[in-house]
């Protein structure tokens, strides 16, 4: 059985530096608030944002200082081809791209742009042009083995 399968969401190293840096700026935000008490001064929304900005700010570099990525919380980027159907998430925020084979008619790759025409004539576009390059050859080269042995026509270059 051929496979094709990648998790395009890019692993982030542990980084002490950048945990330190989240850490110092979600205490700015506490510290902040803490002062204005202390100082029996009314927090005023302004307060609220500014400590709220400083936890944004500092919540992504904790989690990235953990080696956590952020996107895996939006959601996921991957590719996955094999010989019942071609499955691609480019993005976290894009468009998947779920097509039985059985349901191609021809695949045809340009300018960075796959095309499948299905048999009911429809068309469906993916771009590959934002992928790293051995990704982009691994998804030419087993599409058009794919293709192949399952007697589409195939045109990638």
């Amino acid at each position: 059985m051929m496979e094709y399968k990648r998790d395009l969401l890019k692993n982030i190293d542990k980084s002490i530096f950048r945990l330190l840096l989240g850490i110092f700026f979600c205490a700015i935000s506490i510290l902040w608030i803490i002062a204005r008490l202390a100082d029996n001064e009314l927090i005023r929304l302004f307060d609220w944002f500014y400590s709220g900005t400083f936890v944004l700010i500092g919540l992504p570099h904790i989690f990235a200082g953990r080696g956590i990525s952020i996107e895996r919380f939006f959601g996921k980027a991957f590719v996955h081809i094999d010989n019942e159907m071609i499955d691609i998430k480019l993005g976290v925020f894009e468009k998947r791209y779920k097509i039985d084979w059985q349901e191609i008619k021809s695949i045809e790759c340009k300018l960075g742009n796959f095309t499948v025409q299905k048999l009911d004539n429809s068309s469906i576009f993916f771009p590959i042009s934002k992928l790293s390059y051995s990704n982009v050859i691994g998804i030419k080269d087993i599409m058009s083995k794919l293709a192949e042995s399952k007697n589409i026509k195939c045109n990638i270059q």
